[in-house]
């Protein structure tokens, strides 16, 4: 395992059974909360604009390159091809192994509605799974002092091992480093959107559009209001220019 850097943030070249060792390796140590950061090209955006978020990734204790951009700016930069780990994948991995070790997992974000599912789907497909937490907090809870605080003794009472937080970036990551501790889960891990995918509740691109790196333009076929701005006019702009930006800086070198 090692790391590629971009912009000072460290991009761990992994693949899943390293990441599975990785994972229990956390799990059997106390006083150690972590969090892995699933680092796409909205992230990276983000990172750069938001100082807080950008020292909450500089400082995760795993950068994992979820997105492909990510991959495509690593591999013009160092010419050298990482291995695309998912949310999605990592989400399931945890899963797996709760199925196989007594670890206890909370889940924190969404709807009621979604919540519900997912309780019910994980106890089919993994039902050695200890769910300790599964709570839908109202929209922006972290602003409500009084719901914010109900929450976090909610799952310090739970004691989870692994924390999922499905809030969006930067925020899940920005509230998971500044409560892990106390929460003190030692696996901590903001999934986005990935509670719905799993339930169903919104469908996941077709394999197609995965394999050819179109999963943001099903996302923003499905959501065209919702996604455009963050796609079209902010994604594919800076997406663009970073790809010149390392062009230039590598030629420059040679």
């Amino acid at each position: 395992m090692y790391s590629l850097n971009l912009d000072g943030i460290q991009i761990q070249s992994t693949d899943l059974s390293e990441l599975k060792y990785y994972l229990l390796d956390s799990l059997d140590k106390s006083g150690n909360s972590k969090i892995i950061v699933t680092f796409n090209l909205e992230f990276y955006r983000n990172a750069l604009i938001n100082k807080d978020f950008y020292t909450v990734c500089q400082n995760a204790d795993m950068v994992i390159p979820d997105g492909i951009s990510i991959i495509h700016f690593l591999k013009l930069k160092y010419n050298k091809r990482l291995k695309r780990i998912t949310g999605n994948d990592l989400f399931n991995l945890i899963l797996t192994i709760s199925n196989e070790i007594p670890i206890k997992i909370a889940f924190v974000g969404s709807t009621v509605k979604v919540i519900e599912k997912l309780k019910k789907k994980i106890h089919i497909d993994y039902p050695a799974c200890n769910v300790v937490a599964a709570i839908s907090p109202s929209f922006f809870f972290e602003n409500n002092e009084e719901e914010n605080k109900k929450i976090i003794n909610q799952l310090i009472i739970s004691q989870p091992d692994v924390l999922f937080l499905a809030l969006g970036n930067p925020r899940q990551e920005l509230w998971l480093d500044k409560h892990k501790d106390q929460i003190g889960s030692k696996i901590n891990v903001g999934v986005g959107a990935t509670f719905d995918f799993y339930t169903g509740h919104r469908r996941r691109s077709p394999l197609l559009f995965q394999k050819l790196a179109l999963e943001w333009a099903w996302r923003l076929f499905q959501e065209p209001v919702r996604l455009s701005k963050r796609y079209l006019i902010q994604g594919v702009p800076f997406y663009i220019r970073k790809i010149f930006q390392i062009i230039l800086k590598n030629d420059k070198k040679s």
